[in-house]
């Protein structure tokens, strides 16, 4: 009981990191702690998608995350870009990047590349408060492409982050 008791406050500590890192604007960051059901549905789906897609890496990434103790979705929620006409997303100004039609492949884009940093930084942040506190911690693409394909998250790119504790 100790133990899953410390298992969850140490998920609390990196959902607080993550939710409170250091944002360049508005916070346009979505974290969403899963739950056991949500595990098992992301899970499957990793496997449908892996003979959809035939590509063995999605079944070998559910199988990570199938055995993984927490599972988070950090993604970018829709954001306005800062109006400060940088061009590092392509385009011209940042009126252009709003007039852009959205494409969606993989994740739906185009993105604020001040805004992608944002999400840089509150994966950081919960990759180190896990390692500070001896939990294993991934990332996993294609567990947040199957999260926004199963309607676990409504982000514009999402990430799985999946911890694990006890030994390899």
């Amino acid at each position: 009981m100790k133990e899953k008791s410390m298992r969850k406050t140490v998920s609390d500590l990196i959902k607080i990191a993550a939710e409170n890192s250091p944002k360049i604007s508005e916070d346009d960051i979505e974290l969403v702690s899963l739950d056991d059901a949500e595990k098992e549905m992301l899970v499957e789906e990793m496997y449908q998608l892996s003979d959809e897609f035939d590509d063995e890496s999605y079944s070998e990434e559910g199988e990570s995350i199938e055995t993984s103790d927490k599972i988070f979705l950090i993604g970018l929620e829709d954001h306005e870009p800062l109006d400060i006409d940088c061009r590092a997303c392509g385009f011209e100004s940042c009126k252009d990047f709003q007039d852009a039609e959205e494409k969606e492949k993989i994740f739906k884009g185009p993105n604020c590349v001040f805004k992608i940093l944002d999400l840089g930084m509150s994966l950081g942040y919960a990759w180190t408060t896990s390692e500070m506190h001896k939990v294993k911690p991934d990332i996993s693409i294609k567990g947040g492409l199957a999260a926004v394909h199963l309607g676990l998250s409504e982000t514009r790119i999402c990430l799985a982050m999946t911890i694990k504790t006890g030994s390899n």
